[in-house]
């Protein structure tokens, strides 16, 4: 009994872990995003200015 119970609380524990890092790595990609983006608008105004 006491083994099913310590199983059951370190599978929570994997799961809350595995979904932080979910969590964060979508905020990651959310940055990376938005620095791409924002570099493609400066090399649009750039390649605009030049012509």
């Amino acid at each position: 009994m006491r083994k099913i119970k310590r199983n059951i609380e370190r599978k929570t524990v994997d799961q809350v872990r595995k979904d932080n890092f979910q969590e964060a790595n979508q905020g990651f990609k959310k940055i990376l995003i938005a620095i791409s983006g924002g570099l493609l608008l400066l090399t649009g105004i750039i390649f605009a200015a030049q012509i």
